[in-house]
């Protein structure tokens, strides 16, 4: 399994999902499902980042290894795109 890129340690699944440009429907609608498990609060209460808490590492495990790469290809593009 390929390891998750660094954003992942810090963004919510929600937040990659409305954020990160690239993420397919299917991918996009599995990262929302996450909210359900969420242990901080939900994104209708707090829309900041919660470091550590609720990240998308820690859903990590449930994607499979080609929605992993997807996910990574984006974040990537995305870090390179915001520091242009």
């Amino acid at each position: 399994m390929p390891k998750y890129h660094p954003l992942y340690e810090v963004m919510k699944p929600d937040e990659v999902a409305e954020c990160v440009e690239g993420i397919s429907d299917e991918i996009y609608r599995k990262l929302w499902s996450f909210t359900d498990l969420y242990k901080g609060p939900p994104p209708e209460v707090a829309e900041e980042p919660t470091p550590g808490i609720d990240s998308l590492s820690k859903f990590w495990n449930k994607l499979s290894i080609t929605e992993q790469a997807a996910l990574n290809i984006a974040a990537f593009k995305h870090m390179k795109q915001h520091r242009a």
